[in-house]
């Protein structure tokens, strides 16, 4: 799962074109360390064939949940299973960018903080979907079975994008993203020798 997790664009600008910096000037000096369910936060959309910065709400929103419960991550191998989410995350596609992601395990009696992020990539990518509720933009997280190092803290992880030449394939639908091996096959050497965890 992915219930915390960091982003810094002002920081993290050179990993992006300058005219879309300048485009999204305001968004571009987001910053925050511990961003939670029901924050604010920038997600990339696809609209037309053209990338577009904007502040969402995370947490999904649904009439059946619990009065001020959201849908903030959601399981890639139900997905489409599901009556709500099954129409979204084939038009409603997002990215959400972030320098790190944080999960807690239980050690002596206490829950440890474990910070994940890629070594050599300072800024990576969620795969989630997105509602548009009374004007108001809500997103929430893919997640999947962790990697077997990765199931030392957590059993679960979101669904990643390190590479930015798979993020066209994840918005034109091209690659099986919501299968697990999917993933493994395509960022095992990424996952495994360049995510690293340290206790925070």
């Amino acid at each position: 799962m992915c219930g915390r997790y960091s982003l810094d664009l002002s920081s993290s600008k050179s990993n992006f074109k300058l005219e879309t910096i300048k485009e999204y000037s305001n968004i571009f000096e987001y910053s925050n360390e511990n961003i939670s369910p029901s924050l604010d936060a920038p997600i990339i959309i696809n609209q037309n064939n053209n990338y577009e910065f904007i502040i969402a709400k995370w947490g999904l929103i649904f009439d059946w949940l619990p009065k001020g419960k959201t849908l903030f991550n959601i399981r890639s191998e139900t997905v489409r299973e599901k009556n709500f989410t099954r129409d979204i995350v084939d038009t409603q596609k997002c990215l959400i960018p972030f320098n790190h992601y944080f999960e807690w395990k239980k050690e002596n009696d206490k829950n440890q903080k474990y910070k994940f992020y890629f070594k050599e990539r300072p800024i990576a990518y969620f795969l989630g979907v997105f509602q548009k509720l009374n004007n108001n933009i809500f997103f929430s997280i893919l997640t999947r079975q962790a990697s077997k190092s990765g199931q030392k803290i957590h059993i679960r992880c979101p669904q990643i994008i390190a590479i930015k030449s798979q993020v066209k394939n994840w918005f034109k639908g091209e690659g099986d993203w919501l299968k697990e091996s999917y993933y493994d096959i395509n960022n095992e050497d990424l996952f495994e020798l360049g995510l690293k965890y340290e206790k925070n």
